[in-house]
């Protein structure tokens, strides 16, 4: 504890002091002294560098959201697409405006939803903040997905499912690491926890195996109808995973998913917005995103026609990177704090929680709708998928990353883009197409 470590430097502590404040005090009595060895300028310095250390409490009510907004003037001005985007299937406008307008307020409101659920994880440990980030970030996906099945683009759920998982760990980590070895270049190490990462990785295979088989097993045998009991089935079981990796990630292995307290940086992360204004920002950004996911989807036929894209490039790349905006702000920033556990939380914990609680839901949403939504993916997405878990699981079998491995991990995602981007001349069945 900081009271028993400062025990030497601020003595006696007083009782009426917490933790924090201890540790504020003797860092300034510290300074002080050192500052102050010849001749004695009392307290008055002391109380100087007291308000130096003092962290800044979050501003309460609108103050909060317009310090967010103001120190992100760019993504701030995408709010003005939030109702141009609502409003326009009501002027009768072409598709791909519509799409375009949906896409770009879609933007700001996956950023806010990523920065009220960071402000709100300061007030918890690492393990909880990652997976508060992991969960409201892939609010996004999860109406994007639930939007589709409503509207029969089963194939567009597919590949947004498929784009989501790809782009956290591939994307999204290789960035993070990336803006972690240039913001800490050697003999600064970025490590994290080999067990933390090891579980991730394991568990990342086994949803790959919990694609495969239904996906192997409607391509050998097409006409049967046991596919959509059997994909119920391995989605209850994936669910029932994701409840025993987040008992494991939040009670009994706790320590594994936080940074040690020696490797932490001295700078404090801090909050903006208060708890009350951070709830207000989410509730407000997923009821605002679930009217643009609708109004999203429902255009992507006449933007595939007048750009001649395919449904997969949309699906695969283009969708997931609005839905990923959250985790990729969040994981990059904390990246270049050097807190990589935490990065590596929001990154590979976001496609641990897609893979394993998302895309279950969304079979299980497919089954209230009385949709046909299965696990029967395309074999060759399921092979990018298992390849790209290898690959991650490779780099991150030494707990320690730097910025090669983050480039390896974005030219892979990049290799894979261009694939699906060319994915006209590929073969897809009808189920997929």
């Amino acid at each position: 504890m900081a009271t028993d470590q400062l025990s030497g430097v601020y003595s006696p502590v007083p009782e009426s002091l917490d933790e924090n404040q201890v540790r504020l005090q003797a860092m300034a009595r510290a300074v002080a002294g050192s500052r102050t060895k010849e001749g004695d300028k009392g307290a008055d310095e002391e109380e100087d560098l007291l308000e130096e250390f003092k962290t800044r409490d979050p501003k309460r009510g609108f103050a909060g959201l317009r310090v967010v907004l103001g120190d992100h003037p760019i993504l701030s001005s995408f709010l003005l697409f939030i109702p141009l985007g609502i409003a326009s299937p009501f002027f009768d406008l072409p598709e791909w405006v519509v799409f375009t307008l949906n896409f770009f307020s879609i933007l700001p409101m996956a950023w806010l939803i990523g920065k009220a659920t960071e402000d709100l994880a300061t007030r918890t440990g690492e393990a909880l903040g990652a997976l508060l980030n992991a969960t409201f970030g892939n609010v996004v996906e999860m109406l994007l997905c639930i939007a589709g099945i409503r509207q029969d683009n089963i194939a567009v759920v597919q590949c947004t499912l498929v784009g989501s998982i790809l782009s956290n760990m591939l994307l999204v980590m290789g960035s993070s690491f990336l803006w972690a070895g240039y913001n800490n270049p050697p003999p600064r190490r970025l490590t994290y926890s080999k067990v933390g990462a090891g579980a991730q990785s394991t568990l990342m295979l086994l949803s790959v195996l919990g694609l495969a088989l239904p996906t192997v097993y409607a391509y050998l045998l097409p006409e049967d109808e046991a596919i959509l009991d059997i994909s119920r089935g391995c989605s209850t079981l994936l669910l029932v995973v994701y409840v025993q990796y987040l008992f494991f990630q939040l009670k009994t292995h706790k320590e594994a998913f936080e940074t040690p307290a020696a490797d932490e940086d001295d700078e404090e992360e801090e909050a903006d917005m208060d708890v009350a204004t951070a709830t207000v920002v989410l509730a407000v950004c997923t009821v605002l995103t679930a009217f643009c996911t609708d109004c999203l989807i429902d255009s992507i036929k006449g933007t595939m026609e007048e750009f001649k894209i395919s449904t997969e490039f949309i699906g695969v790349i283009l969708l997931p990177i609005i839905g990923n905006a959250a985790e990729h702000y969040t994981a990059i920033t904390v990246a270049g704090q050097n807190k990589m556990d935490l990065s590596l939380g929001v990154a590979v914990g976001s496609s641990c929680q897609m893979a394993l609680m998302v895309t279950p839901f969304t079979v299980l949403v497919g089954w209230v709708l009385d949709k046909p939504m299965t696990l029967d993916f395309h074999p060759f997405q399921v092979t990018v998928l298992l390849l790209s878990v290898l690959l991650v699981a490779n780099v991150l079998r030494d707990g320690e990353s730097n910025w090669l491995e983050g480039s390896m991990l974005c030219t892979a995602y990049c290799a894979i883009a261009l694939i699906y981007y060319f994915s006209d001349s590929l073969t897809m069945p009808a189920a997929v197409v």
